[in-house]
């Protein structure tokens, strides 16, 4: 039963539907994988099988009565970012103070899973409040990467990153504010997407309320994203932030035909040189992208230390207006407060109002550059991360590590997908990122899916979990 661990949901999901296996058989089998494994990775934080087989139960006999799925994600066992609040369990954003926190109600995101049938076994672990480059909190420890133990798995997503890669769940959520959704999936072997701004709606001042920091999702394959967009995405009048202008077609059908036209293969990002083993896994990406039909052009963005301090200025502004209150006031009182919640919140306190007009204006700026060039290139394609997966320990790696590539989407509303794309020199997993034009989700999709088909580096699996 170990396959049915790794193997893509929407693959799952016909099995489920064909009757070859129930929902709790599948559940079953991951919850052995959890038993084996989730110790070690400290992935999987809260969990709550008893209710996870209820809903399983609920799933087969509705199948059995009706002939029909609950919906996109029916049998799927799924995790939930443990920024998301679930009824009756613990909702502890990693932070001390609401340690002990029972949510009292479904999130809008929980409830779209709930609604299209997905079996939710608990909850992944995040940075406290989903801040900071490393998946570790007070409450619940140290996530570890199950490429290799020593490696990290990046925020703050970790927890739903590797959860994925060492097949303890086929579908897992997440947040993306800075990458969260994308980084850790580039070094864990998965997918992590980012939907356009305002296509996966929440209440105003969530720390994933659909604007700048929106929610997103890790994968096993595209297809698998798809299939969660179907349940997730759409407008809900909770929510502040404007749903997108056009629907995109989440249909699994929708992804076997490549979008046509140019992409734009960014080789120096934010003025950084990449390592050799990285520039050669960018031009291997180049020849897989020529070899679909593609017109590849190599261009500089023409980003620097400029782009790199407004994406910290928009970065602390989305921090702050999404901090559970108690963090943040506690905070302003003076008490312990981690160093880069506490860093945002500064940050925040001193813009005086020239300079957020300033803010705000800079990033209009920046997103009518980019809508000029992507009127041309409807694609922008560049490595998920500059340098290589550092040590869980190495807290100078931590601070060095270079984030520009993963904040233009959020600035700028726009769909982002981090694909697997090979190994560094250290063994560890490789990530490239698409990123399309603001509500073209299911092109980033499409196109994400035909790198997919041709390199099958997602089938790849971490031999620490193989047993």
């Amino acid at each position: 039963m170990l396959d049915l661990c790794f193997q893509p949901a929407y693959q799952l999901r016909q099995q489920l539907l064909n009757k070859e296996l129930s929902s709790r058989e599948l559940l079953a089998s991951f919850e052995q994988q959890i038993q084996r494994h989730n110790p070690t990775i400290n992935a999987l934080v809260t969990l709550d099988f008893e209710q996870a087989y209820h809903f399983a139960q609920h799933a087969d006999d509705h199948l059995a009565r009706t002939g029909k799925p609950l919906g996109p994600l029916h049998g799927l066992p799924l995790a939930v970012k443990d920024i998301f609040h679930l009824a009756c369990m613990r909702t502890t954003f990693g932070n001390p103070h609401y340690r002990n926190h029972i949510s009292t109600h479904d999130g809008l995101l929980a409830q779209r899973e709930k609604a299209a049938g997905a079996i939710i076994i608990g909850k992944s672990n995040t940075p406290d409040c989903a801040s900071g480059g490393v998946t570790t909190n007070e409450v619940f420890g140290l996530t570890q990467n199950p490429w290799n133990h020593q490696k990290t798995t990046r925020g703050s997503g970790g927890g739903g990153a590797a959860a994925i890669a060492a097949g303890l769940v086929c579908i897992a959520d997440g947040s993306d504010v800075g990458g969260s959704a994308r980084s850790p999936a580039a070094w864990a072997n998965c997918v992590g997407f980012r939907p356009s701004s305002g296509r996966i709606p929440d209440v105003p001042g969530s720390m994933a309320d659909g604007g700048i920091s929106t929610a997103g999702v890790f994968t096993r394959s595209v297809l698998d994203v798809a299939l969660f967009m179907q349940a997730v995405d759409g407008p809900n009048l909770h929510s502040a932030i404007n749903y997108p202008f056009a629907r995109s077609d989440f249909s699994l059908n929708s992804l076997s035909d490549l979008p046509s036209g140019k992409v734009a293969l960014v080789t120096n990002f934010a003025s950084v040189d990449y390592p050799d083993d990285i520039s050669q896994l960018i031009a291997e990406a180049h020849q897989v992208f020529t070899s679909l039909g593609l017109v590849v052009k190599e261009v500089d963005l023409g980003l620097g230390d400029a782009f790199r301090q407004l994406y910290t200025d928009v970065d602390a502004c989305a921090v702050v207006s999404g901090l559970p209150e108690k963090v943040l006031s506690a905070c302003l009182r003076g008490e312990p407060t981690k160093h880069s919640i506490k860093a945002s919140i500064d940050r925040y306190l001193s813009f005086s109002a020239l300079e957020l007009k300033q803010i705000w204006q800079d990033v209009a700026q920046l997103k009518v550059r980019m809508q000029l060039l992507m009127d041309e290139y409807p694609f922008l394609i560049f490595p998920t991360h500059i340098g290589h997966a550092f040590d869980l320990d190495d807290a100078q790696a931590e601070r060095d590590c270079e984030w520009a590539t993963l904040y233009l989407s959020p600035m700028l509303g726009l769909p982002a997908i981090s694909v697997p794309a090979g190994f560094t020199r250290d063994g560890m997993p490789f990530g490239m990122m698409i990123t399309g034009r603001a509500s073209e989700d299911g092109e980033v999709l499409r196109l994400a899916a035909g790198y997919e088909r041709e390199t099958k580096y997602y089938q790849q699996r971490p031999n620490t979990v193989l047993s």
